[in-house]
């Protein structure tokens, strides 16, 4: 039985697709990439108009704040002017008057007149002061539904800021625990998962197995056709080491032109032995399958060396170590050759 462990990448179930060192490949395997000018701008965008929206609003709410502040003005001092009318000894005054003209006969008519004057400027104040107050009603309503919008808005902008923050910050974590070429695992996640799986092994009785794989040839295909072709080519070895690799295997890339894979939940060392052995030589053959678009025009193998946890280190740095001098034990035997730690064997 095989446990499974977080952080494992899972391998592709798609058809491999060929591509040489001048040619490049459909995409990073995983399908991971950490370009996203195109699907930052549109929600850059959003934000702009989301902004803007506030802005506006904002400067409406002044302007509906004020035409309701001047509106109320206007109303209490039309109702001022209603109580300075119908004031009593205004209207006794105006009364005295009128009484004292009307006493004379040629001052007779202007009695009713002056009373009508007086009565027809309250209801034209009274009139006004109606049609402020309404427009006050209007203006708060304005007022209060702008004020809603405006919450609203800055709510929403406070929650895009607070949404990008955390995926800024995800994508930082997640560009520092993956290679931005190939979009595998680097090597600091490699670690901090091989430390992980070792822990589980050292308490379940269990091995783990370590492959250290290095790519001979890259720098020749730098030399003829440049980095970018180099860089491609490297992007279409991993695709294929990870076409190549067992589900639940983790697979990085540790260096330049450098892979690891480790193996967990390995109970019988002389068995897996054998299994690791022959993943090693299937990702040796990925390399140059037939089947496929050469990688190169220049000859491209690996150096493959392979270490256990307990057998050749009890730590992570350790069994790193022992693949690692493996594979320079490889290298020195020749192109496209496999070890074993030189200690176990």
């Amino acid at each position: 039985m095989r446990l499974r462990f977080p952080g494992s990448p899972q391998r592709s179930h798609s058809a491999p697709a060929g591509g040489s060192a001048a040619r490049e490949p459909a995409g990073p395997p995983q399908g991971r990439t950490f370009e996203r000018e195109g699907s930052s701008s549109r929600p850059q965008a959003r934000g702009g108009i989301t902004i803007a929206a506030f802005l506006a609003s904002a400067l409406a709410l002044i302007v509906a704040a004020g035409f309701a502040l001047s509106t109320g003005r206007a109303y209490v001092a039309a109702d001022q002017r209603i109580d300075e009318l119908l004031e009593t000894d205004a209207v006794l005054s105006q009364l005295s008057t009128t009484t004292d003209g009307a006493q004379r006969e040629d001052a007779a008519p202007a009695l009713p007149r002056r009373v009508a004057d007086t009565l027809q400027r309250v209801r034209a104040e009274r009139e006004a002061a109606r049609r402020h107050l309404a427009d006050v009603e209007r203006a708060i309503a304005l007022v209060a539904l702008l004020a809603i919008a405006l919450y609203c808005l800055a709510y929403a902008l406070l929650s895009r800021s607070m949404h990008e923050r955390r995926r800024l910050a995800a994508e930082a974590r997640d560009a520092s625990l993956h290679d931005p070429l190939t979009g595998l695992p680097n090597g600091r996640f490699f670690a901090e998962w091989l430390s992980y799986a070792i822990a589980h092994a050292r308490r379940h009785a269990a091995h783990i197995g370590v492959l250290f794989i290095d790519i001979s040839g890259v720098g020749a295909v730098e030399e003829l056709h440049g980095k970018r072709a180099a860089q491609l080519m490297l992007v279409e070895v991993a695709r294929r080491f990870r076409a190549s690799s067992r589900e639940g295997d983790m697979f990085a890339r540790v260096g330049a032109s450098e892979f690891a894979l480790a193996t967990p939940n390995t109970w019988e060392d002389r068995v897996e032995g054998r299994q690791l052995a022959t993943i090693a030589q299937r990702l040796r053959d990925a390399l140059n399958d037939p089947a496929l678009p050469p990688l190169a025009d220049s000859p491209i193998g690996a150096s493959i060396g392979i270490a256990f946890f307990p057998e050749d280190a009890d730590d992570p740095a350790g069994v790193m170590a022992a693949a690692n001098a493996a594979m320079y034990a490889a290298r020195r035997a020749g192109r496209n050759h496999v070890a074993f730690n030189a200690l176990a064997a």
